[in-house]
């Protein structure tokens, strides 16, 4: 028995090495995990309504918010002290200051403050802020509210004196914090209309260099009859 050769012959062209699938290794990739991009977790409670910072609201603006909500915490505890006293008069100012503050904290939170309709965003904040100074100025003559009416009062003056701050400035200019309309285009210009031509003003008026009156049509004018060309030959003449 003869053993053949198993190699390429000497004309035959070299084969080109079949495609092998590598094994993959288990413990490189888990079943069940993501492999794309992964997107950030939803905010929480507390970042979305300002007790906690949030990555895409400036600091100044989560302090504003913070400070909200010790007020409206000061505002519980005085209307509660203020029973002791006029328990009507204290409900009725706890239930104002309190219903103030949380329209506050809505529309600082969720960037709503143009909803207003006010052409300045801070407009909103002072006519809140001056209605929740002036019930802690109401509270400040009871000896039992006292305390909580001047941390009110100081609370009020920090988020005045924050709503100054150039972070809170350019977190004012957003779009949510602008009156509706204020970023819209202006109406484009309207076209003028295309010229038109106007015969001259008299009968013995020239139209203007370059423009002339518009060729109507008529019937052909007579003139003198045009020799019609034709074909020319070059006979030979006779001799003179």
């Amino acid at each position: 028995m003869t053993n053949t050769p198993t190699g390429p012959g000497p004309n035959r062209p070299p084969q080109a090495p079949g495609f092998q699938y590598r094994p993959q290794d288990p413990g490189e990739v888990q079943y069940g995990q993501p492999t794309g991009p992964v997107l950030p977790p939803p905010p929480t409670w507390g970042q979305r309504w300002g007790v906690l910072p949030k990555d895409d609201r400036p600091k100044q603006v989560t302090v504003i918010l913070q400070t909200l909500w010790i007020h409206l915490a000061a505002t519980v505890v005085a209307t509660l002290l203020g029973l002791t006293g006029s328990a009507g008069l204290s409900i009725a100012l706890g239930i104002l200051a309190a219903a103030v503050n949380l329209v506050l904290i809505w529309a600082v939170a969720r960037e709503a403050l143009g909803r207003f309709g006010s052409d300045d965003p801070r407009l909103p904040i002072y006519i809140g802020l001056g209605a929740l100074a002036l019930i802690a100025l109401f509270r400040v003559f009871n000896p039992f509210t006292v305390v909580p009416a001047i941390l009110q009062i100081t609370a009020a003056l920090l988020i005045l004196v924050l709503a100054f701050t150039k972070p809170v400035r350019a977190w004012l200019d957003r779009p949510g914090n602008r009156r509706k309309g204020t970023d819209a285009p202006p109406p484009a210009a309207p076209q003028a209309p295309p010229p038109q031509w106007r015969d001259p003003a008299g009968p013995g008026a020239q139209a203007p260099y370059g423009y002339g009156a518009p060729q109507q049509p008529g019937p052909p004018q007579p003139g003198p009859p045009q020799q019609q060309p034709g074909p020319q030959y070059n006979w030979p003449q006779q001799p003179r």
